[in-house]
């Protein structure tokens, strides 16, 4: 039996490589480049139509585009495997893992070559393709976090503009919360859960985010702790028990009883996309508006804005590097990146956009996301080689702090000993593989 299966594996192998050998070029003799995506709908369509632009614009190299699902963990094994494609998009929150595990080319010596620099960013989108001092990616179509706010609600309670700080966001949420008379929520201002998909950075609206690029997690330092007082006034504002069941009737994001929707929340940090799912799932005399997310009064910031982006890697190992490297500057041509901008409802990554880039956007509040990318207030989050532990783990620190389930105190000093462990963790393999890791890298570098 274990020789069958052994059997089968080999096989398995040898189709797998031959069908790479066999699939290589196309009947006319164009190289292929295999694209892999998560994106669907629109966005999808979107890369499809500039992949077939690319094609039809030359006749050496033909660009596939598949669809996958979970692209960061079958990208990290296709990689691992040796069998990776030669192109693949992942967001920004990857590019510091993938490195730090070798899963990625340098890209600096082909964008030297291309002539492609960093003043032609947007200086926030630039920096999340570049970690430990080399560049991993192309940013692609990108966006920024914002306030969304219910403007019908703000004239019912008064307001006829956006909340200038935290403290006058959280006086308007008073405003606006209503109780039925068996003490339960009907309708909240704002609450920090929801949608809840960028809790481990509040402590940014505090003056400081949880980790200092090098060595320290930060949970016990000053903008940790306000940020950790300001989640817990909410269970002490309105209840543990309340909260939850005011969460428990909340309807899916993408349908018509999304809550900001239907009205039981006022307010929410969301991002440029946000615009796509309120033009089909809002009622049709919903009316919104969109501002900075302001800061507290005493952070020394106006407001904070999280940045993302989406970024085109080229995996370790990829067959066709310079090939897919020539697509890739066919990306950031004015024209492609911002046909694909507009198919995501997104900005581009670059800093210069054409005159019709803002006549065809259909966002409303176009210059509002933009100016808030070029103020220096947005950042992206952390790039930190156990990212998706430190997420996950500050998620539910967060959660226990909102909810009572620990005080401030306690739940920062717990997050900040595990994530101190991991860093250092991390760090330490860093520190025994750094030297051979960099001169791979520039000996790759090198060679394009």
């Amino acid at each position: 039996m274990v020789h069958k299966i052994l059997t089968i594996a080999i096989a398995a192998t040898l189709l797998t490589s031959c069908s790479r050998i066999q699939n290589d070029r196309t009947e006319d003799g164009r190289t292929i480049v295999t694209l892999w995506t998560s994106w669907a709908g629109t966005e999808r369509e979107g890369i499809d139509s500039v992949v077939a632009d690319f094609n039809a614009s030359q006749g050496a190299i033909y660009v596939r585009s598949l669809n996958i699902t979970d692209p960061q963990t079958k990208i990290m094994l296709a990689t691992a495997g040796g069998n990776p494609p030669d192109i693949a998009i992942m967001n920004n929150q990857f590019i510091a893992p993938y490195a730090e595990n070798n899963a990625l080319t340098p890209l600096d010596g082909l964008c030297q070559s291309a002539g492609i620099t960093a003043d032609q960013f947007v200086p926030t989108f630039w920096e999340t393709a570049n970690y430990r001092g080399r560049t991993w990616a192309i940013p692609l179509t990108c966006s920024v976090t914002t306030l969304h706010y219910n403007k019908k609600i703000f004239r019912e309670v008064g307001y006829d503009r956006p909340p200038k700080t935290l403290e006058e966001l959280e006086r308007i949420n008073d405003l606006i919360t209503q109780k039925r008379e068996d003490g339960s929520i009907a309708r909240i201002g704002h609450f920090p859960l929801e949608p809840g998909w960028w809790r481990p950075e509040w402590s940014n609206w505090f003056g400081m985010g949880s980790y200092d690029g090098e060595n320290r997690m930060l949970y016990q330092e000053e903008g940790w702790q306000k940020a950790a007082q300001w989640l817990a006034s909410y269970n002490q504002r309105f209840g543990k028990d309340e909260l939850i069941k005011l969460r428990s009737g909340f309807g899916r994001f993408s349908s018509p009883q999304n809550p900001l929707f239907d009205g039981k929340v006022a307010m929410v940090l969301q991002g440029i996309w946000m615009n796509r799912f309120i033009e089909t799932f809002a009622p049709d005399d919903f009316e919104y508006g969109c501002a900075p997310f302001p800061a507290s009064q005493n952070a020394e910031i106006p407001y904070f804005a999280i940045a993302d982006c989406d970024e085109a890697v080229i995996p370790k190992g990829a067959d066709h590097v310079e090939e897919a490297f020539t697509f890739l500057r066919y990306l950031l041509e004015q024209g492609g990146l911002e046909k694909l901008a507009l198919a995501h409802g997104k900005l581009t990554s670059l800093k210069n956009v054409s005159p019709d880039f803002y006549d065809d956007h259909d966002h409303p509040y176009l210059q509002v996301h933009i100016d808030i990318a070029n103020s220096g207030y947005a950042k992206a989050r952390p790039q930190i080689a156990q990212y998706q532990n430190y997420f996950t783990d500050t998620n539910e620190a967060a959660n226990s702090i909102l909810y009572g389930l620990v005080t401030p105190e306690e739940g920062l000093a717990q997050i900040q000993s595990r994530q101190q462990k991991a860093l250092d963790k991390k760090q330490l393999r860093w520190s025994r593989v750094e030297e051979n890791y960099q001169e791979l890298w520039q000996e790759q570098i090198d060679a394009h």
